[in-house]
Protein backbone atom coordinates (compact mmCIF):
# COMPACT_ATOMS: atom_id res chain seq x y z
CA UNK A 1 0.00 0.00 0.00
CA UNK A 2 2.56 2.30 0.60
CA UNK A 3 4.02 1.65 -2.82
CA UNK A 4 0.41 2.79 -3.64
CA UNK A 5 0.39 5.37 -1.87
CA UNK A 6 3.53 6.83 -3.32
CA UNK A 7 2.38 6.56 -7.16
CA UNK A 8 -0.34 8.13 -6.36
CA UNK A 9 1.08 10.90 -4.78
CA UNK A 10 3.53 11.13 -7.25
CA UNK A 11 0.44 11.34 -10.20
CA UNK A 12 -1.06 14.07 -8.15
CA UNK A 13 1.91 16.28 -8.17
CA UNK A 14 2.53 15.69 -11.77
CA UNK A 15 -0.80 16.89 -12.51
CA UNK A 16 -0.60 19.82 -10.70
CA UNK A 17 3.12 21.19 -12.23
CA UNK A 18 1.02 20.60 -15.67
CA UNK A 19 -1.80 22.41 -14.83
CA UNK A 20 0.83 25.00 -13.66
CA UNK A 21 2.66 24.84 -16.65
CA UNK A 22 -0.28 25.03 -18.74
CA UNK A 23 -1.41 28.01 -17.04
CA UNK A 24 1.65 29.85 -17.50
CA UNK A 25 1.65 29.22 -20.87
CA UNK A 26 -2.30 30.69 -21.19
CA UNK A 27 -1.62 33.66 -19.30
CA UNK A 28 2.16 34.10 -20.12
CA UNK A 29 2.68 38.24 -21.37
CA UNK A 30 3.56 37.18 -24.89
CA UNK A 31 -0.12 35.00 -24.94
CA UNK A 32 -1.80 37.56 -23.25
CA UNK A 33 -0.65 40.10 -25.43
CA UNK A 34 -1.08 37.80 -28.47
CA UNK A 35 -5.23 37.38 -27.77
CA UNK A 36 -5.38 41.12 -27.05
CA UNK A 37 -3.87 42.05 -30.74
CA UNK A 38 -6.36 39.25 -32.30
CA UNK A 39 -8.59 40.75 -34.82
CA UNK A 40 -9.70 40.55 -38.51
CA UNK A 41 -9.61 43.32 -40.84
CA UNK A 42 -11.88 41.59 -42.94
CA UNK A 43 -14.90 40.08 -41.60
CA UNK A 44 -15.73 36.60 -44.13
CA UNK A 45 -14.48 35.38 -47.23
CA UNK A 46 -12.59 37.58 -49.75
CA UNK A 47 -14.64 35.88 -52.11
CA UNK A 48 -17.75 37.08 -50.52
CA UNK A 49 -16.81 40.68 -51.45
CA UNK A 50 -19.23 42.67 -54.30
CA UNK A 51 -18.90 46.04 -53.45
CA UNK A 52 -16.36 48.27 -52.54
CA UNK A 53 -16.06 52.22 -51.70
CA UNK A 54 -12.37 53.77 -51.34
CA UNK A 55 -12.43 57.01 -50.25
CA UNK A 56 -9.12 59.12 -50.22
CA UNK A 57 -8.40 61.77 -52.80
CA UNK A 58 -10.82 60.30 -54.93
CA UNK A 59 -13.85 58.36 -54.06
CA UNK A 60 -14.02 55.50 -55.84
CA UNK A 61 -16.50 52.42 -55.88
CA UNK A 62 -16.33 49.34 -57.57
CA UNK A 63 -18.96 46.61 -57.75
CA UNK A 64 -18.08 42.19 -58.67
CA UNK A 65 -20.93 41.27 -61.56
CA UNK A 66 -20.25 37.69 -62.03
CA UNK A 67 -16.78 37.10 -61.94
CA UNK A 68 -15.45 40.38 -63.22
CA UNK A 69 -15.31 43.93 -61.36
CA UNK A 70 -16.47 47.34 -62.76
CA UNK A 71 -15.90 50.86 -61.40
CA UNK A 72 -18.95 53.01 -61.34
CA UNK A 73 -18.95 56.46 -62.95
CA UNK A 74 -22.42 57.65 -62.69
CA UNK A 75 -24.59 55.50 -64.65
CA UNK A 76 -21.56 53.76 -66.12
CA UNK A 77 -19.88 51.25 -65.76
CA UNK A 78 -15.41 50.58 -67.03
CA UNK A 79 -14.08 47.46 -66.80
CA UNK A 80 -11.40 46.97 -63.71
CA UNK A 81 -7.98 45.11 -63.62
CA UNK A 82 -9.66 42.29 -61.00
CA UNK A 83 -6.78 40.56 -60.86
CA UNK A 84 -5.37 43.78 -58.51
CA UNK A 85 -8.97 43.84 -56.52
CA UNK A 86 -8.47 39.82 -55.94
CA UNK A 87 -4.89 40.86 -54.65
CA UNK A 88 -6.18 43.48 -52.75
CA UNK A 89 -8.91 41.59 -50.99
CA UNK A 90 -6.18 39.08 -50.21
CA UNK A 91 -3.81 41.49 -48.20
CA UNK A 92 -6.98 42.34 -46.33
CA UNK A 93 -8.26 38.99 -45.25
CA UNK A 94 -4.43 38.13 -44.78
CA UNK A 95 -4.40 40.68 -41.37
CA UNK A 96 -5.34 38.49 -38.57
CA UNK A 97 -3.11 40.90 -35.65
CA UNK A 98 -4.47 44.40 -34.38
CA UNK A 99 -2.24 46.13 -32.21
CA UNK A 100 -4.00 48.57 -29.28
CA UNK A 101 -2.42 52.11 -29.22
CA UNK A 102 -5.05 54.42 -27.72
CA UNK A 103 -8.56 54.29 -26.72
CA UNK A 104 -9.30 57.94 -27.68
CA UNK A 105 -9.81 59.62 -30.70
CA UNK A 106 -8.11 62.45 -29.49
CA UNK A 107 -4.65 60.63 -30.62
CA UNK A 108 -6.06 60.22 -34.11
CA UNK A 109 -4.45 63.31 -35.58
CA UNK A 110 -1.21 61.44 -34.14
CA UNK A 111 -1.55 58.55 -36.54
CA UNK A 112 -3.27 60.52 -39.43
CA UNK A 113 -6.52 58.59 -38.90
CA UNK A 114 -8.30 62.42 -38.76
CA UNK A 115 -11.93 62.42 -40.44
CA UNK A 116 -10.78 63.66 -44.42
CA UNK A 117 -7.13 62.91 -43.26
CA UNK A 118 -7.58 59.14 -43.64
CA UNK A 119 -8.22 56.94 -46.59
CA UNK A 120 -11.46 54.95 -46.38
CA UNK A 121 -12.48 51.17 -46.93
CA UNK A 122 -15.90 49.77 -46.92
CA UNK A 123 -16.36 46.44 -48.18
CA UNK A 124 -19.88 44.57 -48.57
CA UNK A 125 -21.20 41.42 -49.72
CA UNK A 126 -23.74 40.59 -52.55
CA UNK A 127 -26.62 40.87 -48.98
CA UNK A 128 -25.73 44.61 -48.69
CA UNK A 129 -23.52 43.34 -45.73
CA UNK A 130 -20.66 45.14 -44.25
CA UNK A 131 -17.49 42.94 -43.93
CA UNK A 132 -15.20 45.54 -43.75
CA UNK A 133 -15.75 49.64 -42.40
CA UNK A 134 -11.92 51.05 -41.52
CA UNK A 135 -10.03 54.38 -42.30
CA UNK A 136 -6.43 53.67 -42.37
CA UNK A 137 -3.33 56.73 -41.97
CA UNK A 138 0.13 57.05 -41.34
CA UNK A 139 2.73 53.91 -41.01
CA UNK A 140 4.30 52.82 -38.25
CA UNK A 141 8.15 53.71 -37.91
CA UNK A 142 9.23 50.67 -39.32
CA UNK A 143 6.92 50.95 -42.62
CA UNK A 144 5.89 47.23 -42.14
CA UNK A 145 2.46 48.86 -40.22
CA UNK A 146 -0.21 50.96 -40.97
CA UNK A 147 -2.65 52.85 -38.41
CA UNK A 148 -6.09 51.93 -38.68
CA UNK A 149 -9.28 52.95 -36.65
CA UNK A 150 -12.99 51.14 -37.38
CA UNK A 151 -15.29 52.95 -38.20
CA UNK A 152 -18.16 53.50 -34.60
CA UNK A 153 -14.60 53.20 -32.41
CA UNK A 154 -12.81 55.24 -31.51
CA UNK A 155 -9.51 53.07 -30.58
CA UNK A 156 -6.50 53.39 -33.00
CA UNK A 157 -5.00 49.96 -33.90
CA UNK A 158 -1.31 49.10 -36.09
CA UNK A 159 -1.45 46.17 -38.68
CA UNK A 160 0.28 45.01 -41.06
CA UNK A 161 0.65 47.10 -43.97
CA UNK A 162 0.69 44.66 -47.05
CA UNK A 163 -2.93 45.95 -48.36
CA UNK A 164 -2.04 50.09 -48.40
CA UNK A 165 0.02 49.79 -51.43
CA UNK A 166 -3.56 49.51 -53.25
CA UNK A 167 -4.75 52.65 -51.47
CA UNK A 168 -2.34 54.78 -53.28
CA UNK A 169 -3.75 53.70 -56.96
CA UNK A 170 -6.73 56.40 -58.45
CA UNK A 171 -8.59 55.56 -60.73
CA UNK A 172 -6.91 54.84 -63.75
CA UNK A 173 -4.68 52.53 -61.22
CA UNK A 174 -7.49 50.36 -60.89
CA UNK A 175 -9.47 50.45 -64.37
CA UNK A 176 -8.26 48.46 -67.25
CA UNK A 177 -7.66 50.09 -70.07
CA UNK A 178 -6.02 47.50 -72.53
CA UNK A 179 -8.14 49.10 -75.65
CA UNK A 180 -7.70 44.97 -77.27
CA UNK A 181 -7.17 42.95 -74.26
CA UNK A 182 -7.03 39.08 -74.63
CA UNK A 183 -6.04 39.28 -78.89
CA UNK A 184 -3.33 36.83 -79.26
CA UNK A 185 -0.42 38.20 -81.67
CA UNK A 186 -0.26 34.94 -83.65
CA UNK A 187 -3.73 35.52 -84.87
CA UNK A 188 -3.52 38.67 -86.74
CA UNK A 189 -2.69 38.14 -90.40
CA UNK A 190 -2.67 41.24 -91.73
CA UNK A 191 -2.84 44.94 -90.59
CA UNK A 192 -4.24 47.57 -92.41
CA UNK A 193 -2.93 51.35 -90.95
CA UNK A 194 -4.73 54.72 -92.32
CA UNK A 195 -4.28 57.99 -90.66
CA UNK A 196 -4.75 61.64 -91.53
CA UNK A 197 -4.78 62.45 -87.40
CA UNK A 198 -2.57 66.16 -86.29
CA UNK A 199 -1.45 65.09 -83.41
CA UNK A 200 0.63 67.92 -82.89
CA UNK A 201 -2.37 70.32 -83.31
CA UNK A 202 -4.04 72.73 -85.65
CA UNK A 203 -2.02 73.77 -88.12
CA UNK A 204 0.97 70.97 -87.71
CA UNK A 205 1.59 68.74 -90.42
CA UNK A 206 -0.27 65.13 -89.53
CA UNK A 207 0.95 62.01 -89.39
CA UNK A 208 -0.87 60.71 -92.88
CA UNK A 209 -0.69 56.71 -93.28
CA UNK A 210 -1.93 54.32 -95.72
CA UNK A 211 -0.53 51.28 -95.94
CA UNK A 212 -1.70 46.79 -95.31
CA UNK A 213 0.81 44.23 -94.35
CA UNK A 214 0.32 40.79 -95.01
CA UNK A 215 1.67 38.19 -93.09
CA UNK A 216 3.06 35.10 -95.30
CA UNK A 217 5.18 32.06 -94.73
CA UNK A 218 8.35 34.62 -95.32
CA UNK A 219 7.23 36.98 -93.01
CA UNK A 220 5.63 40.49 -94.16
CA UNK A 221 4.69 41.83 -97.60
CA UNK A 222 3.02 44.88 -98.43
CA UNK A 223 5.15 47.51 -99.11
CA UNK A 224 6.74 49.08 -102.04
CA UNK A 225 10.68 47.34 -100.42
CA UNK A 226 11.13 45.00 -97.95
CA UNK A 227 9.72 44.87 -95.10
CA UNK A 228 11.83 43.84 -92.12
CA UNK A 229 9.54 41.56 -90.07
CA UNK A 230 10.61 42.36 -86.58
CA UNK A 231 9.71 45.84 -86.72
CA UNK A 232 5.95 44.57 -88.36
CA UNK A 233 5.76 41.86 -85.62
CA UNK A 234 6.54 45.12 -82.91
CA UNK A 235 3.69 46.85 -85.01
CA UNK A 236 0.82 44.44 -84.27
CA UNK A 237 2.68 43.92 -80.59
CA UNK A 238 2.14 47.75 -79.96
CA UNK A 239 -1.27 47.06 -81.43
CA UNK A 240 -2.46 44.38 -78.60
CA UNK A 241 -1.12 46.54 -76.49
CA UNK A 242 -1.99 49.88 -76.52
CA UNK A 243 -3.83 51.27 -73.73
CA UNK A 244 -5.85 54.58 -73.02
CA UNK A 245 -4.98 56.89 -70.54
CA UNK A 246 -9.01 56.92 -69.34
CA UNK A 247 -12.49 56.03 -70.31
CA UNK A 248 -14.68 58.94 -71.90
CA UNK A 249 -18.12 58.42 -69.77
CA UNK A 250 -19.97 61.16 -71.83
CA UNK A 251 -18.08 61.67 -75.05
CA UNK A 252 -19.67 64.30 -77.30
CA UNK A 253 -21.97 63.00 -80.53
CA UNK A 254 -19.35 64.52 -83.17
CA UNK A 255 -16.09 62.67 -81.13
CA UNK A 256 -15.68 60.53 -84.44
CA UNK A 257 -16.48 63.40 -87.18
CA UNK A 258 -14.37 62.98 -88.61
CA UNK A 259 -12.45 59.39 -87.82
CA UNK A 260 -8.82 60.68 -87.74
CA UNK A 261 -7.41 57.09 -87.65
CA UNK A 262 -8.66 53.69 -88.94
CA UNK A 263 -6.30 50.85 -87.81
CA UNK A 264 -8.65 47.19 -89.12
CA UNK A 265 -6.63 43.96 -87.64
CA UNK A 266 -7.67 41.23 -89.81
CA UNK A 267 -7.47 37.39 -87.76
CA UNK A 268 -6.89 34.35 -89.01
CA UNK A 269 -10.07 32.92 -87.28
CA UNK A 270 -12.02 35.35 -90.45
CA UNK A 271 -13.26 37.89 -87.91
CA UNK A 272 -11.52 41.55 -87.47
CA UNK A 273 -10.52 44.36 -84.65
CA UNK A 274 -10.92 47.61 -86.08
CA UNK A 275 -9.75 50.78 -83.97
CA UNK A 276 -11.09 54.26 -84.86
CA UNK A 277 -9.20 57.04 -83.26
CA UNK A 278 -11.47 60.47 -84.06
CA UNK A 279 -11.54 64.29 -82.72
CA UNK A 280 -9.22 65.57 -80.16
CA UNK A 281 -10.66 65.28 -76.00
CA UNK A 282 -11.87 69.33 -75.65
CA UNK A 283 -10.20 71.34 -72.86
CA UNK A 284 -13.51 71.05 -70.78
CA UNK A 285 -12.75 67.31 -70.71
CA UNK A 286 -9.37 67.81 -68.80
CA UNK A 287 -6.63 68.16 -71.36
CA UNK A 288 -6.33 70.78 -74.18
CA UNK A 289 -7.03 69.84 -77.82
CA UNK A 290 -3.92 70.41 -79.08
CA UNK A 291 -0.93 70.73 -76.50
CA UNK A 292 3.15 70.96 -76.80
CA UNK A 293 4.56 67.82 -78.19
CA UNK A 294 1.32 66.26 -78.48
CA UNK A 295 0.37 65.72 -75.15
CA UNK A 296 -3.26 65.76 -76.18
CA UNK A 297 -5.59 63.03 -76.10
CA UNK A 298 -7.92 61.74 -78.77
CA UNK A 299 -11.21 59.71 -78.63
CA UNK A 300 -11.29 56.16 -79.75
CA UNK A 301 -13.55 52.71 -79.71
CA UNK A 302 -13.05 49.35 -81.06
CA UNK A 303 -15.81 48.34 -83.19
CA UNK A 304 -18.40 45.87 -80.99
CA UNK A 305 -17.26 47.27 -77.82
CA UNK A 306 -19.49 49.79 -75.81
CA UNK A 307 -16.85 52.04 -74.69
CA UNK A 308 -14.94 54.79 -75.60
CA UNK A 309 -11.63 55.50 -74.91
CA UNK A 310 -9.23 58.38 -74.77
CA UNK A 311 -5.85 57.94 -75.52
CA UNK A 312 -2.92 59.74 -75.43
CA UNK A 313 -1.27 61.67 -78.53
CA UNK A 314 2.22 60.17 -77.33
CA UNK A 315 0.70 56.92 -77.53
CA UNK A 316 -0.70 57.04 -80.69
CA UNK A 317 2.31 58.58 -82.34
CA UNK A 318 4.68 55.43 -80.98
CA UNK A 319 1.99 52.97 -82.02
CA UNK A 320 1.10 54.09 -85.44
CA UNK A 321 4.55 53.28 -87.40
CA UNK A 322 5.37 54.91 -90.37
CA UNK A 323 6.33 52.67 -94.19
CA UNK A 324 9.86 53.91 -93.68
CA UNK A 325 9.47 52.52 -89.80
CA UNK A 326 8.90 48.93 -91.15
CA UNK A 327 11.62 48.63 -93.99
CA UNK A 328 14.62 46.66 -93.88
CA UNK A 329 17.50 49.34 -93.23
CA UNK A 330 20.10 49.30 -95.70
Amino acid sequence: MRYEKKVLALACALAALLVIWGAGVIFSPDRVTARSEAGLVLSGDAGAVTAIELGGTQKLSLVKQSASWYLLDGSNRFPVQSDRVSSFLDALAAVKRLRPLAHSRDAWAGFGLDEGKAKTILLKNGAGKTLTDIAAGGYGPTGSEIYIRKAGSDESYAVDASFAAYLGYERSGWLDLRVMPQLPESDVQSVSVQSSLALDGPGKPPLSLNYRLTRSAQGWTGLSGAVDSPSADSLVRSLIALQAEDYAASAPANSFEPVGARVELSLGTGGSKVLEVGRPVAPSAGTAVAAPGGEGRFYARVAGSPYIFMISAYSLRATLKTPADLLVKK
